[in-house]
């Protein structure tokens, strides 16, 4: 390892081509934050659509915060500030279209959503120009911090592989308190590419339901082919999907009642969205166990979901995130 040096410049191609060639270690370990992020917000507000649309509320929030640096540039963007921020600053607005938009959610789903997040106190509605804001009460102020606290460590965790790979020694609490001392910049960040990684899937799967659970079975596939095979990049790691043979790809299988433990799913739905998958060639069912694992005919598997480009859509949009964090720990946390 050497240490942080101003000079070190981490580029979004140096991250993608990392996890590219690491790809079951560093995608097992990505697709584990996500799998909690997803599982996180599906559990608050009970489903990934109806979360999507509040993470588009909140990502604006941030970016109005960070524009209060436009009038003071020492102002104040902590998490430690942040519920202050909140309750001082001009709340953003956005209307039904521009919540299409961004999330790429039909607009009847939108509207209905709306109204139900409207009716448990989410959000607000401006009658005047028929816009809504972001409500987060007094009382959801200790599980808010809790969340977030939570999916910092998450992150900086995840972030902390990646900088120890590229031969940066940053720790997970030097990670943690850069994040934590310009939140609400790193949150605009980082919600933004949850809301272009989630619209991307929304328009490929009409349901984002399916990709909480899809990354069920792709997780254990992961760990399985991580330990068991070594230096697999994106390319190999195809292949040798194919290559598992039935008992292996056992090992891998899920089952409806553990997809719906993890996720917060219901059993029944949790069923319902496997079998879709099944459907659309991502994954098996096994008829005697009633498991579910990854298909192993590259076909079908990546007809739909896991495709090269899908992938790679995805290593992209992140990378992106995780330069603009090292870069800047680089330069602050020396």
């Amino acid at each position: 390892m050497i240490p942080l040096r101003k000079n070190k410049t981490v580029t979004s191609a140096d991250i993608s081509e990392l996890i590219k060639t690491h790809y079951s270690t560093l995608m097992e370990a990505f697709y584990e934050l996500q799998s909690s992020f997803l599982c996180g917000i599906y559990k608050r507000y009970g489903s990934i659509e109806t979360a999507n649309i509040i993470i588009c509320f909140a990502r604006n929030v941030h970016l109005e915060i960070i524009r209060q640096r436009e009038k003071d540039l020492n102002f104040n963007v902590s998490l430690e500030n942040f519920w202050n921020n909140f309750n001082n600053i001009p709340k953003p607005s956005e209307k039904i279209t521009s919540v299409v938009k961004i999330t790429g959610i039909p607009k009847e789903t939108v509207r209905r959503k709306i109204s139900n997040l409207i009716e448990i106190g989410f959000l607000q509605k401006n009658k005047k120009n028929k816009s809504y804001t972001w409500n987060l009460t007094e009382k959801e102020k200790v599980n808010f911090f809790k969340i977030i606290d939570n999916e910092t460590k998450n992150l900086s965790t995840f972030i902390s592989k990646i900088a120890k790979d590229l031969g940066l020694n940053p720790n997970n609490k030097m990670i943690e308190d850069e994040i934590r001392s310009q939140f609400s910049f790193y949150w605009y960040h980082y919600l933004s590419c949850q809301l272009e990684w989630l619209k991307f899937w929304q328009l490929k799967l009409k349901d984002n339901d399916l990709l909480l659970i899809a990354l069920q079975a792709t997780i254990p596939t992961l760990h399985f082919i991580d330990q068991n095979v070594k230096s697999v990049n994106i390319d190999d790691v195809f292949k040798i999907i194919g290559q598992v043979n039935k008992n292996e790809c056992s090992n891998c299988a899920v089952s409806a009642t553990s997809v719906s433990e993890v996720t917060g799913i219901p059993r029944a739905t949790a069923i319902r969205k496997l079998d879709k998958l099944v459907h659309l060639g991502f994954l098996v069912r096994e008829i005697k166990t009633k498991r579910y694992s990854i298909n192993q005919s590259m076909d079908a598997r990546t007809k739909n979901i896991m495709s090269k480009d899908n992938v790679s859509f995805t290593i992209k949009t992140f990378s992106t995130y995780i330069s603009i964090v090292l870069n800047s720990l680089v330069q602050n946390r020396l």
